[in-house]
């Protein structure tokens, strides 16, 4: 369809295109006309969730601006969830019933008055607590859960109370504010006062339930951490005391510096063994040298007597001395025993200076000097076995001593690496409950929500939107309409231009016959048809000149259509004329009409439609009985009855050279006229042609080019815009 065809096509139906809209608007009108006013408020609130501080942030810290957008969702989740505005309702209505005088900053006298109606004195009285909203609110919120219907439940359920969900979410709206912290909400309600105080309602309750929904994201974590330190802590101590008493019963005080000293002990005392083993090697070696220079008497000494008895006494002095010094006894006591040690000593020398002059000749060597030397190697030899038995006995008690600890140091090892590893679980533990507190904190700060711009009572109505409903519903129904009469234009099966016709039919369309109903008198009538039916009747000559004829004999055309009422016999009318004018003799032949000789040229007769097969085998013959030169004509029109009703006289077919389908533009073609088209194909072996009956005048541009009517200068101007024609002509 181009913008020419459209633009017809609104000109054509403008009345409907106006008529449809223009009743539809006066009825918004009419349903508009008592249509409350409406106040709205709306506040600000800062929520800190992008750009907040907390005790966790840090100037380095990128943001996440995917984490922002779904705690701006959370928040918004929350403020339009149904738990909240149910609780800002019931808050509301606790509010309102402890109003006792309507006024335009509380409640205005029409919401008054209903709120009396819809609750009863009574149930009022049981509900309301003058001392308190709190507790008013409390017994509104038991009332309602106490019974699954009652008054409140009603009142918060119907869509038309300003205190159910349904009325207080449908008026809400909450926004954030670009990319900032900022959320924007608005509220909008038929009474002033509770439209700011629902929207104050709304901005408190919701402030609180944040605050609870973040507070208990962390109070679980809280709790599981606090039971975990509690368990860690139990074996913590357990360990611990376990490890006290071991060490209290072993009378352990520092087992490492404790085992470490006895290591370094002895080794100090295997070092001493050592020197006093080589002392005492050297000793018995210098004795012996000394023994031998002296050539004495084997035993001389060690069979005397007394001398062995000095040699015991000396023996145990010396074995109490190295003790005393290994042990580090008290001072004074060694100091007796070196004494002692030296007198005996001293009585040793006596004994061998008698023995030995006794035992010796004046004659003898000189032997006085080895002699004390041999007494010195003697009694170094008694002091340095003592003191090397007190090492040995000593080093004795160092193995019994590691005999006894190294089990020891083995349990306390394992005890000492449970108590780590229980340490290291509790400070794990301790740290993430910190952690945990430290989050909670974090929360706490960086989300606490803060109006920024309060809610306000509005003085003044919002405009009305009457006028833009009622344009609303004149364009909405113009356009239904307008694309109605399109689609059906477009995808209906009106037939209403040649294109069309061939697309339904298949047939090739040769010409066609304006609506003569729908004429305006700008339009030129006689040189329009003159224009139409010469180019049909010159189609058909045309169309003529392929079939074949027999000489001398007139070329038979048949004119059908699949319904009556078509039009047939008004173009067989102007067809004949024009044929009878310019080529000869003419006849038409026209179911159950009356013979009209009146025009020799133009010749009309009729025949019994309701004899399907004709009394006479030819036509030639018949049209004889009439008194009608078969030889002397040129054109012989037969009209058929309705294809679709009808049979198709043989004797018509047979003699046929072309046929043409007479289709009317205003009406559908539909399935019916298709099957009475392909029983009138397969009944001739002639070729079927179109005609297009009672088209629309504007749509004759298609066929034999400009109309030929009066235009004004605007118009033409006009035309020539649409169809981008600039040329002048």
């Amino acid at each position: 369809m181009t913008l020419l065809e459209f633009i017809r096509l609104i000109l054509h139906y403008w009345k409907v295109l106006i008529l449809f809209p223009l009743l539809t608007a006066c009825t918004v009108f009419y349903l508009t006309n008592n249509t409350k006013k409406e106040y709205t408020s709306n506040c600000e609130v800062y929520t800190g969730i992008a750009s907040g501080y907390g005790i966790m942030s840090d100037e380095n810290d990128r943001i996440d601006y995917f984490a922002v957008n779904n705690a701006f969702d959370n928040l918004m989740a929350t403020i339009k969830s149904r738990e909240t505005i149910e609780e800002v309702g019931m808050r509301l209505l606790a509010k309102h019933l402890l109003v006792e005088q309507p006024s335009y900053a509380i409640l205005s006298k029409e919401h008054y008055d209903h709120l009396r109606e819809i609750i009863p004195a009574d149930l009022r009285k049981k509900l309301t607590s003058k001392k308190s909203e709190e507790l008013t609110y409390f017994r509104i919120e038991s009332y309602r859960n106490a019974t699954t219907k009652n008054e409140i439940i009603d009142i918060l359920k119907k869509g038309t109370e300003i205190y159910s969900f349904d009325y207080i979410s449908g008026n809400m709206s909450a926004l954030r504010m670009q990319s900032s912290d900022m959320i924007n909400i608005s509220y909008k309600c038929d009474d002033p006062a509770a439209c700011q105080q629902t929207l104050q309602l709304i901005v408190d309750v919701v402030i609180q339930r944040y605050k609870v929904i973040k507070g208990s994201e962390t109070n679980n974590v809280l709790k599981y951490f606090e039971e975990q330190l509690k368990q860690a802590a139990g074996r913590l101590r357990k360990s611990e005391d376990q490890l006290r008493d071991y060490s209290s019963e072993n009378k352990i005080i520092n087992y490492y510096e404790e085992a470490k000293y006895v290591a370094e002990a002895k080794q100090i005392v295997i070092a001493e063994k050592q020197q006093q083993q080589m002392d005492l090697d050297a000793s018995k070696a210098a004795f012996s040298q000394i023994e031998k220079k002296m050539n004495l008497k084997k035993g001389l000494i060690e069979v005397n007597d007394k001398i062995l008895k000095l040699r015991e006494q000396l023996a145990d002095v010396n074995f109490k001395i190295a003790n005393a010094e290994m042990y580090n006894e008290n001072k004074e006591q060694l100091e007796n025993f070196k004494t002692g040690a030296e007198q005996i000593k001293r009585q040793i020398r006596e004994e061998v200076d008698k023995n030995y002059k006794l035992n010796n000749t004046t004659e003898g060597l000189p032997k006085v000097n080895l002699l004390q030397e041999w007494l010195g190697n003697y009694l170094a030899i008694e002091e340095n076995q003592a003191k090397l038995n007190v090492i040995n006995e000593r080093l004795s008690g160092f193995d019994a001593l590691y005999n006894e600890l190294a089990p020891i140091g083995s349990n306390l090892k394992r005890i000492e690496r449970e108590v780590e590893v229980n340490e290291k679980d509790y400070m794990s533990i301790l740290e993430g409950l910190n952690m945990a507190r430290l989050r909670q904190q974090n929360l706490q700060m960086s989300n606490n929500l803060t109006i920024t711009d309060s809610p306000f009572l509005p003085l003044e109505p919002l405009p009305s939107k009457r006028g833009m409903l009622i344009v609303v519903a004149f364009i909405a129904v113009f356009i239904f309409t307008l694309s109605t009469i399109v689609a059906k234009s477009l995808l209906g099966k009106t037939v209403q231009t040649p294109a069309r016709a061939e697309k339904f039919t298949g047939l090739q369309f040769i010409g066609a016959v304006p609506n003569y109903d729908n004429l305006t008198k700008s339009i030129s009538l006689e040189k329009m048809e003159e224009t139409l039916l010469n180019h049909l009747v010159s189609s058909i000559k045309i169309k003529l000149k392929n079939c074949e004829t027999i000489p001398n004999q007139p070329t038979v055309i048949l004119v059908g259509s699949t319904q009556n009422g078509i039009g047939k016999t008004f173009l067989i009318d102007k067809v004949s004329k024009v044929l009878s004018s310019s080529v000869g003799k003419v006849v038409s032949v026209m179911p159950d009409a009356e013979d009209d000789f009146s025009n020799p040229l133009n010749i009309k007769v009729g025949y019994n439609s309701g004899n399907h097969a004709l009394p006479i085998p030819e036509l030639s013959y018949w049209l004889e009985t009439k008194n009608i030169d078969f030889a002397n004509l040129k054109y012989i029109i037969i009209e058929l009855t309705a294809l679709n009703k009808y049979n198709i006289p043989e004797s018509f077919l047979a003699n046929s050279c072309i046929n043409i389908l007479v289709m009317n533009a205003e009406k559908p073609w539909s399935e019916s006229d298709s099957r009475a088209l392909g029983y009138f194909s397969k009944s001739t072996t002639s070729k079927i042609f179109a005609i297009l009956n009672k088209i629309e005048t504007d749509r004759l541009e298609s066929i034999i080019g400009e109309i030929p009517k009066k235009r004004s200068i605007a118009r033409k101007i006009v035309k020539r815009m649409i169809t981008l024609n600039f040329k002048r002509t």
